[in-house]
């Protein structure tokens, strides 16, 4: 087992306590699902998705407190999702009937799958509790039947600097699309919008309870579209979904723009059935926001929306649907993954709209890396070559040097080392050599992010003493020849900088590893973040380090949110695992940070 040597016994001890409840919670779970038919469980996978779907409607949406969960709870919940997801669909299998076995949503029903949902989020909770705590990432201390969990100071180190980062960078993303946007968000017209979707709706009356309808409009279409545009651009990005991968019939920009036609379909379904509530007494919620539809209806929605062939468009929806064949993985990936469109039997479709809340294209992603080399390398074929790219657009002008493409650096003919982008600044005399690393963190699996930690870490440090060797032995001047830089006047260069930037995480401490301090290591929400915010006409270089070692060293303000679960005899008090970042005034449900993400 991959673990520090210097984790306590008494602490590995506790490891195994927490283990053996998560096993507890699990077995309940698994017990509950083998005495269901495979037809029922059908039914129970509907059911679930409206639990899920309604949860995250009121959690996120509702301008009211009534109704929603805690905080933890709510985490809880979405944790258990794949775990039952998976179950679910195992048992299920294929399926062998037609159609879609339709059950009146009604509360006794809904209980109990909230209450497989706690069950199985608990097992999560409680199992990767378990690996912080045998990797030291969080403190334990245990008196009787009592166990008390705390990050550690290893953990507090760098780990809410991360979530503040990519907070900022989402802001700051924000702003910039906002400009794109042709969508109008004042008031006036968003209530006008509502009113119009509002006399589109009917009540859908059914043998097994009244549902929504609701009549076409293009204008309410296109209004969607664009709503959604700036998280779906952000969210691609953030996932490394580059427009040219190849990705077996069907390329990365199509698969995002079928996303994006989902997204927007899901979006409008939320706020028809949000207005159709208020005009049609006994309309059942839960049953009307999770709805389905057969695949060659939504393939004629999808070609018809996005222009693109029948046969593409067919490769990209079955690369986000999920099948019963995929259970495997998610009884294995903790990290939630709401699939926007499942496949309930052949030839039906279940929409979760759930799915919009949380980046689809991760969970796509994901999923098919895990059972396809080909897939996995089209992802990240373009990945070092787009984030070059996106370096260098944040240093255009005739004060910067940029460096086309890698560069290699040589030794009696055999390759040293590769440097991935370089910056010259003709101002400052500042030569900035850059090693561009994009690794996924998605996933929840503590060993998968210690492994991807480390390994940043050892490569890092391998590539600036490869670099510095080489400098010693050729200098400055060579250095300058290799990348074909052009100093004013031919002077040597001051100053050269190495920098590491890894896509969403460099920091590392909480997980055990550390680099060298002549490294300058930074996240790139954090490094584009201050590029902006320094601006031109700076010594910018200089400027961002003594920015990055300020920031980094400045604890970050946060209010624990304790939680205490007895369970089978043990009491578990998780002290910080969930907190609110003070000053942040978003929704706590959205603000909280599930620390075991």
């Amino acid at each position: 087992m991959d673990q520090p040597t210097g984790t306590a016994p008494a602490a590995l001890d506790i490891a195994e306590r927490l283990d053996r409840l998560a096993r507890q919670e699990l077995d309940e779970v698994e017990r509950f699902i083998g005495t269901v038919p495979p037809i029922e469980c059908a039914v129970l996978l509907i059911e679930a998705c409206r639990c899920l779907d309604h949860m995250h409607v009121v959690q996120k949406l509702s301008a009211k407190e009534e109704g929603k969960l805690s905080v933890h709870d709510f985490d809880i919940v979405v944790r258990g999702w794949n775990v039952l997801f998976g179950l679910l669909m195992q048992r299920k299998g294929a399926g062998e009937f037609n159609g879609v076995p339709l059950r009146e949503s009604v509360p006794e029903l809904r209980q109990a799958l909230m209450g497989m949902l706690h069950f199985a989020g608990r097992y999560v909770l409680l199992n990767r509790a378990a690996e912080m705590v045998r990797h030291g990432m969080v403190s334990s201390m245990a008196v009787g039947d009592e166990v008390e969990l705390k990050l550690s100071d290893r953990t507090l180190s760098d780990h809410f600097h991360d979530q503040l980062d990519h907070g900022k960078f989402a802001e700051l993303n924000a702003k910039v699309l906002r400009g794109y946007k042709a969508v109008a968000n004042d008031a006036g017209t968003v209530q006008h919008l509502r009113d119009v979707m509002g006399k589109l709706t009917f009540p859908w009356k059914t043998p097994h309870g009244v549902m929504v309808g609701y009549s076409a409009d293009p204008e309410i279409d296109a209004y969607f579209l664009d709503a959604v545009t700036q998280n779906t651009l952000q969210w691609r990005d953030d996932a490394g979904i580059h427009p040219r991968a190849e990705l077996g019939g069907c390329s990365g920009g199509l698969l995002t723009t079928v996303v994006h036609v989902l997204m927007s379909f899901h979006t409008k379904h939320i706020m028809f059935v949000e207005e159709a509530i208020k005009l049609h007494p006994g309309v059942n919620q839960h049953m009307s926001l999770t709805i389905w539809k057969t695949r060659a209806d939504l393939m004629t929605s999808l070609v018809t929306a996005t222009a693109a062939s029948e046969e593409e468009v067919s490769v990209a929806l079955d690369l986000i649907t999920v099948r019963a064949d995929d259970a495997a993985y998610f009884l294995s990936e903790q990290a939630p993954c709401i699939p926007l469109v499942i496949e309930l039997c052949n030839g039906y479709l279940l929409t979760p709209v759930s799915g919009v809340f949380r980046n689809p294209f991760n969970a796509i992603r994901m999923l098919r890396e895990s059972a396809s080399i080909a897939i996995r390398n089209a992802f990240r074929e373009h990945r070092e070559e787009w984030m070059a790219e996106d370096l260098y657009a944040l240093f255009e002008g005739p004060r910067f040097q940029r460096v086309s493409g890698q560069t290699k650096l040589r030794r009696d003919g055999r390759i040293v080392t590769d440097i991935d982008a370089a910056i010259f600044d003709d101002a400052t005399g500042e030569l900035v050599l850059f090693q561009l690393k994009w690794q996924d963190f998605t996933s929840s699996s503590v060993r998968t992010q210690r492994s991807k930690a480390k390994n940043f870490s050892d490569q890092v440090q391998d590539w600036a003493e490869r670099v510095m060797c080489w400098i010693d032995q050729f200098g400055v001047a060579a250095l300058c020849r290799a990348l074909k830089i052009k100093p004013p006047d031919g002077a040597v260069p001051r100053h050269v900088l190495l920098v590491a930037v890894g896509r969403s995480n460099a920091r590392f401490r909480s997980y055990g590893y550390t680099v060298a301090e002549n490294i300058l290591c930074l996240p790139w929400p954090q490094f584009a973040r201050l590029r902006l915010a320094i601006g031109p006409g700076q010594d910018f270089f200089k400027l961002l380090m003594e920015e990055v070692i300020k920031e980094n060293a400045a604890p970050v303000e946060r209010k624990p949110l304790p939680y205490v679960l007895e369970r089978h005899g043990l009491k578990v008090t998780f002290q910080d695992i969930w907190s609110k970042l003070e000053g942040d005034d978003k929704d706590p449900g959205a603000a909280a940070a599930g620390q075991l993400k």
